[in-house]
């Protein structure tokens, strides 16, 4: 069985199956120690945490290697051991050898941090690399780190040279027929965690540390990375719902507001509001979203670079916040605030995430009192999910769309405009003619 699994053309397949398996063991009894007062040690405990572990780092391997598989399944038997051939299979090696290693080295920098493992949190990281490697830099040897690294790949690689594995997988006595036999578990496991498993069903303990023990370093980055999503209560400290809501409820006390529910945790409530006009009102309202427009582009807030003379000049005849900040990173995150007026909550935009739809958001409010709910975007709302969120949401599209429709269950118009960009001449004609209709 071993034979058909690893024949004679896969035994660097195999050395690499069984260094990551060994390392891998390794990180988890080494974080099993680190956190010893926290692990459930029950035995059976234990045994189904590195079971699990196993069977992660099984499903991981089947994906990481599966350019290396198919590699080996369909390269001429002919060219075996050309030149070709040989730089390929050391490169592949190498960088293979290189990823796990500055993997493993990584979660336990992480480890130290968090105590769990790679989770959207690492996704964050490589988006600020800088800043990240900036600390690194300032809390560790940074030359020691990455020579150590280096000098433990060269010699696996030595070892395995001096093991000849990679004489082994340069003789062609390999058939195509022993190549597809040893590829195709495989990629049955590939298929079996790419559709039907997930990170999630690692975490089958009431423990903590044994369900991240459980899972694997690389698997749990990619999972984050598809997901983009944290666990708010996890990360951030938390109250009960119901103190929550009872702090909240105060708040609203000196203005005689009347709940709808006030024995449930809700706060719909009458409003009686002192300060109004006495007769409703219905001007017309364009929220306007400018892609990163920074305070320090403003001569009001502090520029000199004299390039938005027209917002400066509205300053004294408008409402100016002088003291507002931003608690998110990116414009979406600006969207989503002025849509559902919510602060920036962690993990993804809600604006990119599932199941984003039929939300109360501020359109909601403005369709109450007749409205005609609009969404203009300068380009392709396609990008950032931004169409199926407003649309999902009641607000018809307007984009320079490129054929992407919106999901069949989205229940509003869309308009293409063929141009270059949304223009606010355009902005501004469409709505005029829908206020003279």
């Amino acid at each position: 069985m071993w034979n058909l699994l690893f024949p004679k053309r896969y035994t660097l397949l195999k050395a690499f199956v069984l260094l990551f398996i060994t390392t891998s063991f390794l990180v988890r009894l080494t974080f099993l120690f680190w956190d010893f007062s926290e692990v459930d040690m029950h035995i059976g405990v234990l045994v189904r945490t590195f079971a699990t572990g196993l069977v992660y780092d099984i499903g991981t391997l089947s994906m990481f290697l599966m350019p290396f598989l198919l590699y080996l399944l369909i390269f001429p038997k002919k060219w075996c051991g050309s030149y070709l051939d040989r730089i390929s299979t050391w490169f592949g090696f190498f960088l293979a050898v290189l990823i796990i290693y500055f993997s493993f080295f990584g979660e336990f920098t992480f480890w130290e941090e968090f105590q769990r493992r790679f989770n959207f949190i690492a996704v964050d990281y490589l988006i600020y690399t800088y800043e990240v490697v900036k600390n690194i830099n300032e809390s560790y040897t940074l030359p020691l780190l990455l020579g150590s690294l280096i000098t433990l790949v060269a010699a696996t690689l030595f070892i395995c040279y001096k093991k000849n594995l990679f004489q082994a997988i340069f003789q062609n006595e390999t058939t195509f027929k022993q190549r597809f036999i040893a590829t195709l578990p495989w990629v049955a496991v590939c298929v079996l965690f790419g559709f039907f498993i997930n990170n999630d069903q690692a975490e089958w303990s009431k423990n903590r540390y044994n369900n991240e023990i459980s899972k694997a370093g690389i698997y749990s980055f990619f999972a984050a990375f598809r997901n983009n999503e944290l666990a708010y209560s996890k990360f951030y400290s938390t109250i009960p719902e119901a103190d929550a809501f009872t702090t909240i409820k105060k708040q609203y006390l000196p203005f005689h507001d009347e709940f709808t529910h006030p024995d449930k945790n809700e706060i719909y409530r009458t409003i009686h509001s002192l300060d109004t006009t006495g007769t409703e009102q219905k001007p017309n309202v364009i929220f306007i979203c400018i892609e990163s427009l920074s305070g320090k582009y403003l001569n009001s807030l502090g520029g000199d670079q004299n390039i938005t003379p027209v917002l400066d000049s509205l300053v004294n005849h408008s409402l100016f916040f002088d003291n507002l900040y931003a608690t998110g990173t990116r414009t979406v995150r600006g969207m989503e605030a002025i849509a559902l007026s919510i602060p920036t909550a962690p993990g993804r935009s809600i604006v990119k995430r599932n199941n984003n739809t039929g939300l109360f958001t501020i359109g909601e409010v403005f369709k109450e009192k007749g409205y005609d709910c609009n969404f203009f975007y300068g380009g392709d709302g396609y990008f950032d999910n931004m169409n199926t969120f407003f649309g999902g949401n009641g607000f018809n599209i307007v984009d320079r769309g490129r054929g992407f429709l919106l999901d069949a269950n989205i229940a509003v118009k869309r308009t293409n405009i063929e141009d270059d960009e949304v223009t606010f001449e355009k902005c501004l004609g469409r709505l005029r003619r829908r206020y003279l209709q």
